[in-house]
């Protein structure tokens, strides 16, 4: 029973990653209907306790990401059920608090001078993906504070948490389709800002993984 206990507890980055893989491919199919809505809170719910897990190592850590996980779920449900703007605004703002608290806990430990392990592997790709989901949330407090910020086909309007999670996609890896965009100077330079935290993040991960960071065993 302690054997199972500790190997799942020494796998919760690839359970971080396989919980925000459901959400990216759910997203798409269900973020239209209310039934729809409905399971991906669940599965945000599995993404958001997988993140506390994934971070709570120690156990101060693991208090500030429940802190910051309650109000960032809370404002998120009351933003789905009143479809308030300044709902969707806090649910934006806690979110993306819970998010950069995560990433900073996740990068640290995946960055972390020791051996490259099998977890660290799906920890990287889980700070990609949290890197964009971040974004995403404060891509959403801009067009609140900014109203017009980005445009969907040329036309100004505001963007759901879908599409925003879609263009922070395309500008963290520069893909930059050009079907939304940002509109406003504010939004621009975020977008711009985004770009080079994507590039810088890939660039270090590459320099970790060629041993440009030395190794170090720390058993021997």
């Amino acid at each position: 029973m302690r054997y199972g206990k500790l190997a799942i507890l020494e796998q919760r980055c690839r359970l971080l990653f396989w919980a925000l893989f459901a959400l990216l491919v759910a997203l798409p199919f269900l973020g239209e209907t209310m039934h729809g809505q409905a399971i991906l809170s669940v599965v945000n719910v599995a993404v958001l306790l997988t993140a506390v897990a994934a971070v709570g190592r120690t156990r101060l850590a693991f208090i500030i990401a429940v802190m910051l996980v309650v109000p960032a779920l809370v404002f998120r449900l009351l933003a789905l059920r009143s479809g308030l703007p300044d709902h969707f605004a806090l649910a934006y703002g806690f979110n993306a608090l819970f998010y950069a608290f995560i990433l900073a806990s996740l990068m640290g430990y995946v960055f972390r001078l020791d051996l490259m392990s099998r977890d660290k592997l799906y920890g990287a790709v889980a700070a990609y993906i949290l890197i964009a989901i971040f974004w995403a949330q404060l891509h959403g407090l801009i067009q609140y504070f900014y109203p017009g910020a980005y445009t969907l086909g040329g036309v100004p309007q505001a963007l759901g948490i879908t599409d925003l999670i879609y263009f922070s996609f395309t500008v963290l890896s520069t893909a930059g389709f050009g079907d939304i965009a940002p509109a406003l100077i504010q939004s621009r330079y975020l977008t711009v800002l985004e770009m080079v935290v994507g590039v810088m993040f890939v660039a270090i991960l590459i320099a970790r993984l060629t041993g440009v960071y030395p190794i170090v065993d720390r058993r021997s």
